[in-house]
């Protein structure tokens, strides 16, 4: 580790929650809890026993990246030039650009006890199938966190090197792929089926997953009635807070069949699909994140225990560093939980030969748009409009081609500019770059402090059309970027965050009934009712 990471890492004193998070990453069904170790030993040691997967070129997609100069230099001028960002063509702003990582949850069932319930299996307990396939999108600039779960049961073409292999379910890839070439294999049947690029992954099974349970000393779920799973072996007598140790967690994550005890009946929570198994891990996964701040995950004092036994369950792709997992951490250090986005993938039931699997639905390829940062469409954009140029002899075409786009806008006149810039607020920072991708040449970007109503669009001589190609999301961002803030904390202040989380769930569709068992999926998410306490 590099003498200037040292440094900063002994001036902090401390680690984010995202910090511990990321290198903690439970993640076989879901579980990211992103911390690290105060004690700079315990935290290097850790780190360098993660396991790490070999990654072919051309997998996993590059991110442009800012050096340590950068970093200060943004800090002192706050933006660059755009000759800067041209001829160096990366993206320069300190806190990076926006990264998807693949959290995958294997049901290898290694180190099991031969009486715990995931053991039991049709085949050796060394080979898994991906159980659970989580995507988080994170934007350090924005602090900006997005998760979306990939059922198990999608039926995709496995692509393998490059070529595509045979038609399978998602599941499958890492079969496919083998003990070395598995996660590389998953990837590259997301990135080949789903044009979503992958950053980084981590992996962990359902022993490591067990074992960081244990370590937080369960994780408290509240059931508002008695549930059992037989399949899973989940069985909770009592209504209330419940503890839940590795084992039970491990149940309740992968249950496919969860019953709910209701007047004097077993009632079944949902219609037994992946849809409400993913949604339970996301729930799952929320409460963990509650339990590891309860446990000091935010605070000065953390047990090298779980740290170590968070590096011992993980494996991670062999470009996330030690660096990047620090920087991450400093840019999520005043992350509100509350802000984390669930998107849902709409899915539809299929049978493929004698296989009951699951295909995409209408609107899918909304969901994955915004794992390109493609996410908002014209449609929900207004802008402002203010020609600048002079002479505005053809404003009305370029409004007509604008409005033809999508956008809603308002037009009026503003004194004589040289460049053309799009004028945004931060909340509004996704439009902005949206926006300019329909703008030629690229504008220029700027910050402004207050709110604003809509963005502005300030043309300026040197606009010279509407490309017929929208730019690509990439090549814009890298444009807009270096606009945004830079925050102190990148080199090494340590502010702890606080909040509550209260994650606003996708809405499900309800079946008719005296006792909805969608509606049931709705209840039975973990969280207490308001006033009461759970762990």
């Amino acid at each position: 580790m590099s003498a200037c990471v040292s440094e900063e890492i002994d001036k902090t004193g401390k680690r984010t929650w995202l910090q511990k998070a990321l290198i903690f990453a439970g993640l076989a069904l879901g579980l990211l809890i992103i911390g690290a170790s105060i004690r700079l030993s315990s935290f290097e040691d850790a780190v360098e026993s993660i396991v790490r997967i070999e990654v072919p070129a051309g997998v996993l997609t590059e991110l442009p990246t800012a050096s340590q100069n950068e970093i200060s230099k943004g800090l002192e001028e706050k933006t660059v030039t755009e000759s800067e960002v041209i001829s160096q063509e990366v993206n320069l702003h300190p806190a990076g650009p926006a990264r998807n990582i693949l959290l995958v949850g294997t049901d290898s069932a290694v180190g099991l006890d031969p009486d715990d319930p995931a053991a039991n299996r049709d085949r050796s307990a060394g080979i898994g199938l991906a159980d659970t396939i989580m995507i988080v999108r994170l934007d350090p600039a924005l602090a900006k966190a997005t998760i979306m779960s990939l059922p198990r049961d999608l039926y995709v073409t496995i692509y393998r090197e490059g070529i595509p292999v045979r038609s399978e379910k998602l599941a499958s890839a890492l079969l496919v792929g083998g003990l070395e070439k598995g996660a590389p294999t998953l990837v590259e049947t997301i990135t080949n089926n789903f044009d979503i690029p992958i950053h980084n992954f981590a992996i962990v099974d359902f022993f490591g997953f067990e074992t960081l349970v244990d370590e937080l000393n369960g994780v408290p779920l509240w059931f508002p009635y008695p549930v059992r799973d037989v399949a899973s072996g989940l069985m909770v007598l009592e209504a209330g807070c419940t503890t839940l140790d590795g084992r039970d967690s491990l149940a309740f994550v992968r249950s496919r069949k969860l019953e709910a005890f209701i007047d004097g009946n077993w009632n079944r929570v949902g219609v037994w699909n992946d849809l409400e198994r993913n949604q339970r891990q996301q729930d799952f996964l929320i409460r963990t994140i509650q339990r590891a701040i309860g446990k000091g995950a935010r605070s000065v004092i953390v047990q090298d225990d779980l740290i170590r036994a968070g590096a011992e369950a993980v494996v991670l792709d062999d470009r996330l560093s030690i660096a990047e997992l620090l920087k991450l951490g400093r840019s999520f250090s005043d992350f509100n939980p509350s802000d984390l986005v669930r998107t849902l993938l709409p899915v539809v039931d299929a049978v493929i030969g004698t296989s009951a699997v699951l295909e995409l639905g209408e609107g899918a390829s909304s969901s994955f748009a915004v794992f390109r940062g493609e996410g908002l469409s014209p449609d929900d954009i207004s802008i402002r409009i203010i020609d600048s140029r002079g002479e505005n002899n053809n404003l009305e075409e370029i409004t007509d081609e604008i409005v033809r786009r999508g956008f809603k806008i308002d037009i009026e006149q503003g004194e004589m500019v040289e460049e053309t810039v799009i004028e945004f607020a931060l909340e509004d920072y996704e439009e902005a770059v949206l926006l300019g991708r329909f703008i030629e040449p690229i504008p220029k970007f700027e910050l402004v402090n207050e709110s604003l109503e809509s963005l502005t669009l300030v043309i300026g001589e040197d606009f010279e059309a509407l490309p017929l190609i929208p730019k690509t999301f990439e090549e814009v961002d890298a444009r807009a970027r270096p606009s945004l803030p830079v925050s102190e904390k990148l080199l090494g202040s340590n502010e702890e965050a606080s909040g509550v989380i209260n994650l606003v769930k996708p809405l499900l569709p309800l079946r008719q009934g005296e006792i909805s068992p969608m509606k049931l999926v709705q209840e039975i998410d973990g969280q207490p009712p308001s006033g009461q306490k759970c762990g």
